[in-house]
């Protein structure tokens, strides 16, 4: 059987010496044996074992977790299943910031500012209590963060119910069925982007969307749903993406 010192065996996994080393002294390899020179030396079981753990360490198990996992002192399915929801969650968030991405390079092109029409899903919002809400419809941050209790992501988009007399604006976010204040249900939607430098631009881009509905006359029901695109505007350094709603009859 051929055996490898540990200066290739980190070369085959292209990793250093000392990382080698460092998972010698935490028990989670050891050589096949030593050489009287002092040499460590691998066999074709410790390659795999070497694999293994560098698979594990991938996937996001520290190092006493491999450990454990190694000594059989965990389940191995139960393991890997934790893996696999976090990986889902991992690639649902990349996708996101994908799609956010996509999004900010369509919005520096003008005719991508067009209106869409587009199919949704039931969407439930909670109301914010008005202290949590200023003259202006602003959120009061201070009092917000004081009263989070890890329920609600500040990163979430902020979204805005305008009735059709505009009598009393709502401010909300996103929730669950059993949470939810208010339910715009699934359907088709006539939709629009808008990116903002300064607030009062956009009472003009809410006219100008109710002004291109009339223009194709589409048939809608009020109210509006405005929603702060939170991420999309962390893209940008002076400005304010919203996306525009109403539901098409």
């Amino acid at each position: 059987m051929e055996y490898l010192t540990s200066g290739e065996l980190a070369k085959l996994f292209n990793i250093t010496k000392y990382l080698l080393r460092h998972y010698e002294e935490q028990q989670l390899i050891q050589p096949a044996f030593n050489e009287v020179n002092g040499y460590h030396m691998y066999g074709e079981a410790e390659v795999y074992a070497m694999s293994h753990i560098l698979l594990l360490k991938q996937l996001g198990f520290s190092l006493k977790e491999i450990k454990k996992i190694l000594d059989k002192e965990t389940n191995y399915t139960e393991a890997l299943s934790d893996v696999l929801i976090k990986v889902e969650n991992d690639i649902k968030q990349l996708n996101e910031l994908k799609t956010n991405v996509q999004t900010v390079l369509k919005l520096n092109q003008t005719e991508n500012y067009k209106l869409n029409i587009e199919a949704k899903e039931d969407r439930y919002f909670t109301f914010f209590n008005d202290e949590f809400v200023d003259d202006s419809y602003n959120i009061k941050l201070k009092k917000l963060a004081n009263w989070k209790d890890g329920t609600m992501n500040i990163k979430d988009e902020i979204s805005y119910l305008i009735p059709e007399d505009e009598s009393k604006v709502k401010v909300m976010y996103r929730s669950s069925m059993l949470e939810g204040d208010y339910l715009f249900s699934a359907g088709t939607y006539y939709c629009k982007k808008v990116c903002i430098k300064h607030e009062k631009e956009l009472l003009q881009e809410i006219e100008h969307f109710y002004g291109e509905l009339a223009q194709i006359g589409a048939k809608y029901e009020e109210p509006l749903l405005l929603t702060e695109e939170a991420q999309l505007s962390a893209f940008y350094m002076e400005a304010m993406v919203y996306s525009l709603e109403v539901m098409r009859k």
